[in-house]
């Protein structure tokens, strides 16, 4: 087999128990996933009576990170979701037969910081590469259906590490099978504050949305972390989630919402479902927001139909005391 070919990168990742402490591999990664690496040079114009002034020269710390692009599936999401939603998910069965079904259920903690680190193996077969403690720092789930090229919600992902080492790939990770979600047949539910969230859905309307993740984590050094950030050390600000959705800009049921002098919360749905899993139970992925606030409008054009462009932000809801919810049926009992 030949090597330093493109068709060759692979991607393989563990997650961590402790940031930062390397793990070997536990499945192989099918998203694209692209590295960068920088580490600042630090230049002083040396006053030495001559025309050459750089003389002396010092790296700062390692500046690690990646970009990622994956066609999100039943399977792999709730994977990626330990990474920017909650970490230490499990699936609840309902004891099905003859296959059970498996519920992740993702809303972020308030107050405690369990999101999930990996040791991610990266390259090719004979250059390998390892980088620990690498963390989600922004996730985008997006779905257009006037996209005809891109069918599947897509899962986009920026991400840091700590460190970056030569390695060796773990061996013998099996290939897994996966059902993509795909956008078309998304349904959308709107409802008004004290009904029910996935009550009342919105037909003939939605064309395309985008969720992003800002877990707002950075990494910490200190005097003695001569080369990368410090282990297990990561900061926290404020989570947040924003969303953008297009519709066909048919009627003011919305956009009065908005005009409105005081902010009219939304009780927002996403669900797109997949196959039969056993008798008439199926795969699914639900997004919810139960105190959506619309934030932006603009009009635009679609193919000469008018459509509306809506911004909204993800506000804490006490009765359901959260900002998010995503819950994903599939037949996994873990996620390795």
């Amino acid at each position: 087999m030949g090597t330093n070919e493109l068709i060759l990168l692979k991607n393989q990742a563990g997650i961590e128990a402790v940031r930062g402490t390397n793990v070997a591999a536990t499945r192989k990664l099918y998203a694209q996933i692209t590295p960068t690496y920088t580490k600042p040079l630090q230049e002083f114009s040396d006053q030495t009576g001559t025309y050459f002034d750089r003389r002396r020269a010092a790296y700062g710390l390692e500046e690690i990170g990646f970009t990622g692009l994956d066609m999100a599936t039943f399977e792999d999401l709730p994977w990626w979701a330990q990474l920017f939603l909650k970490g230490g998910v499990t699936g609840v069965s309902d004891s099905g037969t003859p296959n059970p079904a498996y519920t992740y259920t993702f809303a972020p903690s308030a107050a405690t910081d369990d999101l999930k680190s990996i040791t991610l193996e990266f390259n090719e077969a004979g250059n390998p590469y390892e980088s620990g403690q690498v963390m989600v720092t922004q996730a985008t789930l997006r779905f257009n259906v006037g996209n005809n090229n891109e069918p599947a919600w897509m899962l986009d992902l920026t991400m840091m590490g700590r460190d970056w080492q030569t390695t060796t790939f773990t061996v013998a990770l099996s290939d897994r099978d996966t059902e993509v979600i795909l956008g078309r047949g998304t349904k959308l539910f709107i409802d008004d504050t004290g009904g029910t969230i996935g009550t009342t859905q919105k037909l003939g309307s939605l064309i395309s949305a985008s969720i992003t993740f800002n877990p707002n984590i950075h990494f910490k050094n200190f005097a003695e972390d001569e080369t990368n950030y410090a282990k297990n050390k990561v900061g926290r600000g404020a989570y947040r989630i924003d969303a953008q959705f297009q519709f066909e800009f048919a009627d003011d049921v919305e956009f009065a919402k908005y005009r409105n002098s005081t902010p009219q919360p939304r009780l927002v749905r996403l669900e797109r479902e997949g196959t039969v899993i056993h008798t008439t139970v199926k795969k699914r992925m639900r997004l919810d927001f139960p105190n959506g606030i619309w934030s932006s409008w603009s009009r635009a054009d679609r193919q000469g139909n008018l459509v509306a462009n809506f911004g909204m932000a993800a506000f804490y809801d006490v009765t359901e005391a959260n900002i998010f919810e995503m819950e994903v049926v599939n037949g996994l009992a873990t996620l390795p």
